[in-house]
């Protein structure tokens, strides 16, 4: 989860247009806007060495260079910072601060902040943010605005709030709520209390269950299996995999 969170938080914008492959080498620790910002130095440090990629989809939007985030503190005050994206669809860095060029600047509170930072359900709350205009994405060049534009009308709509899972899970809990029925591709079906996660997640996923025909679990390099009614992220030796509940 932490670092799902890390790369919603070093670009929500990223984030929201689809989910990022992240490394698990990454230990992001901050729960609060303020911790975040001072951990920054420790991020950027990490990612000499742990590769976070940026898929092909997303990188056609953004491109080569910078993404600006600027965040309104409670304060009134402004704090920003800026994660740089490379050629070879890489982040190579976050650092505090405003760069020379950026290619978009996304805009949010501390208070939206803190909800992502604290949320067992990432993902939805940045959705969640960007269909309720607490995060708002501005492009610097008029090419970025077009596809921005475009790019809004392929966001998934958020699913309601996530329960709290278990203190100390391991698990990313991802809604990916929709009406389509049928048994995903490139997903196979599993058994469930046989994940090591199922211990500490036990009531939610269950209750995912509960509310869905079967649970599969996707093939390593597939990506988020569609449709399905919940979805969650986990990993093994920082391979990203997906378990999905789905109807038939």
């Amino acid at each position: 989860m932490r670092e799902l969170k890390f790369v919603l938080l070093l670009g929500i914008f990223l984030f929201s247009l689809s989910f990022v492959s992240a490394a698990t080498c990454l230990n992001v620790t901050a729960k609060t806007t303020q911790d975040y910002i001072t951990e920054i130095p420790s991020i950027n440090s990490q990612l000499a060495s742990c590769t976070v990629d940026v898929p092909n989809s997303i990188y056609k939007i953004l491109g080569e260079g910078n993404i600006l985030v600027n965040i309104t503190l409670n304060s009134g005050a402004t704090e920003q910072f800026y994660v740089t994206i490379s050629s070879n669809k890489v982040v190579t860095g976050i650092s505090s601060g405003v760069p020379l060029k950026y290619n978009f600047k996304v805009s949010f509170s501390e208070a939206t902040m803190d909800k992502i930072l604290t949320s067992n359900d990432s993902l939805n709350e940045a959705l969640r943010g960007v269909k309720n205009k607490d995060i708002k994405v501005k492009a610097n060049s008029f090419s970025g605005s077009i596809k921005w534009f475009f790019a809004k009308f392929f966001l998934p709509n958020p699913g309601a709030p996530a329960k709290n899972t278990p203190a100390g899970t391991n698990a990313n809990q991802n809604s990916a709520v929709t009406g389509e029925v049928g048994k995903p591709n490139f997903c196979d079906e599993t058994y469930l209390p046989g994940h090591r996660d199922y211990a500490q997640n036990k009531e939610l996923w269950d209750g995912y269950s509960a509310n869905s025909d079967k649970v599969c679990q996707s093939q390593y390099g597939k990506g988020i299996p569609s449709p399905c009614i919940q979805a969650v992220q986990l990993s093994i030796e920082g391979k990203p995999y997906y378990l999905c509940w789905y109807n038939e």
